[in-house]
């Protein structure tokens, strides 16, 4: 049994005495009853004191002590003196009793409808265009708040804001809706809709970050794409510098410290009659487009068969133009080849005239040198071998009788043997005589 638990009549009677009587027994466990009650009420009490205590210094410390998230800064306002300070790193600091204000350092401004954002308020911005469609835009902004202690007071002194919900309301949602309004009232909705979509974005955002633009109207004629009429309209139009820079309005964040980034829209909510409006204006503009494309694809094609037709045309006219051509350069080759195979001949004819003169002339320069000796010997011995031949071949006797006595004598064949040399010798011109006072050794 510990010392905080109650005794019980077992436990106290192991704690009297051997040899105490009755008497004394009883007492000693009525006196040990009253002391624990007497204990047990004292403990409750130091109980109580010591949750009083600790509820005042509970008390004491939330007045005494704040503390910075991560992701968040405060603003301190003493409660006496009314001096504003700022604490933007995360950890404690003395809070003194002061009111103390914490902001996010950066948060995600919504401007959604329920079934985008799931939630049962509908945030969407309502926005007219030019031709007086009307249309909800959804869609998200990050916006982040001053990094300096300085900036983030003079949020809540200089500009007045009590808290981020404060200045959500009254500073951001406006400038989100006056840029997305503007915006709208410089198109259609069938633009917006369509061909002008991304400028609907990127003048929007231009506008949240360096505030909303300066415009004028003009008037000016358009031809209608459905009708395909000229038509007179007046149109909102954003004023430009000398440079042709958008010109813009003073910006309401400007001197603040806060940065609106990351701008999406999400979704163009049209009104039924507006999408209506929408599918019939781009089924005329199909329709047009389409009778357009056909025009001048038939117009096209026209120019094609014409383009064609005088291509064939050139083309025709280019053959028998090189046919002719061809005709003209084949007979001035002719003629040039038929000049050039007779000046071939003249020079043929000269080359053979001058090799025959030539020849002739080396002939007559030989005979006049030696007196065609050498033919005529050539000659002469040709002869006198052919005859020889042939004479002897003749029938003779057969017995000759030499000498100038009588008998059968071959005087014939003697006189025709020196007549055949003489006659030979006298035909070429040969002096076979031996010149006087010559021997044979000598010529």
């Amino acid at each position: 049994m510990s010392l905080f638990d109650e005794p019980t009549a077992e436990g106290t009677s192991k704690l009297i005495p051997k040899g105490v009587s009755t008497a004394g027994a009883e007492g000693l466990k009525i006196f040990g009853a009253g002391a624990w009650k007497l204990f047990r009420l004292l403990r409750f009490k130091r109980l109580l004191w010591i949750g009083a205590i600790l509820a005042v210094v509970a008390i004491l410390n939330r007045g005494l002590v704040a503390t910075v998230e991560t992701g968040t800064f405060q603003v301190r306002q003493m409660i006496v003196t009314g001096e504003l300070s700022a604490k933007l790193e995360p950890g404690m600091w003395l809070k003194l009793f002061s009111n103390i204000v914490t902001w996010p350092k950066a948060e995600t401004f919504f401007f959604t409808d329920s079934e985008v954002s799931g939630e049962e308020i509908d945030r969407a911005i309502e926005v007219r265009f030019n031709d007086g469609s009307l249309c909800d835009v959804s869609g998200t902004l990050r916006v982040v708040l001053p990094i300096s202690e300085q900036q983030a007071i003079d949020v809540m002194t200089k500009y007045g804001y009590a808290d981020y919900t404060d200045l959500e309301q009254k500073l951001v949602l406006p400038v989100v809706r006056n840029a997305l309004r503007l915006t709208a009232n410089l198109m259609s909705a069938r633009e917006s809709y369509s061909e002008q979509r991304s400028d609907f974005v990127f003048w929007t955002w231009d506008q949240i970050q360096d505030g909303v633009y300066e415009t004028e109207e003009e008037t000016r004629k358009v031809v209608d794409p459905v009708s395909g009429q000229e038509v007179t309209k007046s149109f909102k139009i954003i004023k430009q510098d000398a440079m042709g820079n958008p010109v813009h309005q003073r910006h309401p964040l400007e001197g603040l410290g806060i940065t609106l980034t990351n701008f999406e829209v999400k979704l163009f909510d049209y009104t039924e009659k507006v999408r209506a409006q929408i599918g019939t204006q781009q089924s005329a503009l199909m329709a047009v487009a389409t009778a357009r494309a056909k025009a001048q694809q038939a117009e096209q094609e026209a120019l094609m068969a014409e383009a064609e037709g005088k291509a064939n045309v050139a083309r025709a006219r280019y053959e028998e133009e090189e046919k002719k051509i061809r005709a003209i350069v084949a007979g001035q080759q002719r003629l040039e080849v038929g000049q050039l195979d007779r000046q071939a001949a003249a020079e043929k004819k000269q080359e053979q005239i001058l090799l025959g003169q030539g020849e002739a002339e080396r002939k007559r320069l030989v005979l006049q040198a030696d007196g065609a000796l050498k033919q005529k010997l050539d000659s002469y011995v040709r002869t006198q071998g052919l005859w020889a031949s042939a004479y002897s071949k003749r029938q003779v006797p057969s017995l000759i009788m030499g000498g100038g006595g009588a008998g059968d004598t071959d005087t014939g064949s003697t006189d025709f043997a020196q007549m055949m040399q003489l006659m030979v010798a006298r035909q070429m011109g040969l002096d076979l005589s031996v010149p006087k006072g010559a021997t044979r050794g000598t010529q």
